[in-house]
């Protein structure tokens, strides 16, 4: 596997050996210093938290660990000395746990159950859309390119309303803002470019809302929203929305791609699908911590005293393997019984679009490996470059044939 960056920090590194499975330190972790020091990208210390237990604990607390930091992008910068400026309105990630609930339960029918089963069949027709282009335009294709990303990420966009022709350079300004090596400039103009696009956006859908996720936000709760604050949410469910699945499809193609046993099971449907996008989540992990909270008081942590102010962050891939979870978790085996793994985060943090990532997994996975039965990779596995440095992580391509 090629790495071209100097040195990939402990917080986010995957093995040397297998890129699907985090860094061999993480088991001795477990077993000997649950929570250790380390140092972000920006140079700020963190607290890293390596079990599982510990990990639902900090991740659902929302009273002793916040997201204030996360203001302007996943890895915060040494506590400033003057405190965190505001939150940007609409983040509500970053919000306090009223606020943080009330504009919950304001999206939470956009994202439930009803609402994602009525988009199945959007998302099978746009699985078969690129499966179909993919068969015209013959092998070799890029999986990441030619489905894995542009499946989910035509899917937010249309949930959004951001017309066609604008969503391309919103993509290049969430990229930017889902890289963990830092930019400040090109993060603040990512920033800026988001921030003017949806308040125009949402200027336009208040004159006239729309059957879509912002208009029907402003239709409902128009009064109590700011166009400041709908436009912050749009931008949140933009940066949260679509990388994250993008980046479970390649790399789960890629381990079945390994598994061939495996996948001739979810090919020939006598494997659950269910249980095989559940292990495929708790596996992968390709969220590596969510967010950098901050302890709010004097806490202690898997044995750890950890003071108010410090930076606190859990290891998602590593809280996954923990044996607490059952036996084998480093072994990939989609009839695993479903476990209450953290890939979604936990409690009042569960991720608010797991269902709808859930069905496109559904979908898609399977969906492929039935249309291209002799799919295969068609580059060398150690030639693959895969991105720890980013808040999804993933592949930068996955050059298959069939």
């Amino acid at each position: 596997m090629i790495d071209d960056s100097p040195a990939v920090p402990l917080f986010v590194r995957r093995s040397d050996g297998c890129p699907f499975d985090p860094a061999e330190e993480f088991a001795r972790f477990r077993a000997e210093e649950p929570v250790v020091r380390v140092t972000l990208s920006t140079g700020a210390s963190a607290w890293m938290v390596t079990r599982y237990a510990d990990a639902r604990r900090v991740v659902s607390d929302q009273r002793r660990f916040s997201s204030r930091a996360a203001v302007d992008g996943p890895i915060p910068p040494p506590p400033p000395e003057a405190g965190f400026p505001p939150p940007r309105p609409g983040f509500f990630s970053t919000y306090d746990p009223r606020e943080h609930a009330r504009v919950r339960r304001m999206l939470n029918a956009e994202f439930g159950a009803r609402r994602v089963r009525a988009l199945r069949p959007r998302i099978e027709a746009l699985a078969d859309e690129h499966v179909d282009a993919m068969r015209r335009s013959g092998p070799p294709a890029d999986l990441v390119a030619d489905f894995a990303l542009p499946i989910p990420a035509a899917l937010f966009f249309e949930l959004l309303g951001v017309p066609a022709p604008d969503r391309e350079r919103l993509r290049r300004s969430v990229d930017t803002l889902l890289d963990f090596t830092p930019r400040p400039l090109d993060q603040a103009a990512a920033f800026a470019e988001l921030d003017e696009y949806m308040g125009a956006f949402v200027t336009r859908r208040r004159r006239d809302p729309g059957d879509d996720l912002v208009g029907r936000l402003i239709s409902s709760y128009g009064q109590d929203l700011s166009d400041a604050e709908v436009a912050g949410i749009a931008a949140q469910l933009l940066l949260a929305g679509y990388a994250t699945t993008a980046g479970t499809i390649a790399l789960g193609v890629l381990l079945l791609l390994r598994h061939p046993g495996q996948a001739a099971s979810l090919r020939d449907g006598s494997a659950d699908v269910d249980r095989a996008v559940e292990e495929l989540l708790r596996y992968l992990s390709v969220v590596s911590f969510g967010k950098v909270f901050t302890a709010e008081e004097d806490v202690t942590v898997g044995g750890r005293d950890i003071r108010a102010g410090e930076y606190v962050l859990c290891s998602l891939p590593s809280a996954n393997r923990d044996a607490d979870l059952g036996p084998g978790t480093d072994r990939f085996d989609i009839t695993r019984e479903p476990s209450p793994h953290l890939a979604f985060g936990h409690g009042a943090r569960y991720c608010l679009g797991a269902e709808l990532a859930r069905m496109e997994l559904r979908v898609c996975v399977p969906r492929l490996l039935r249309r291209f039965p002799t799919l295969r990779l068609d580059a060398p596995f150690e030639k693959l470059r895969f991105t720890p440095m980013n808040a999804a992580y993933g592949l930068e391509s996955l050059p298959v044939s069939w």
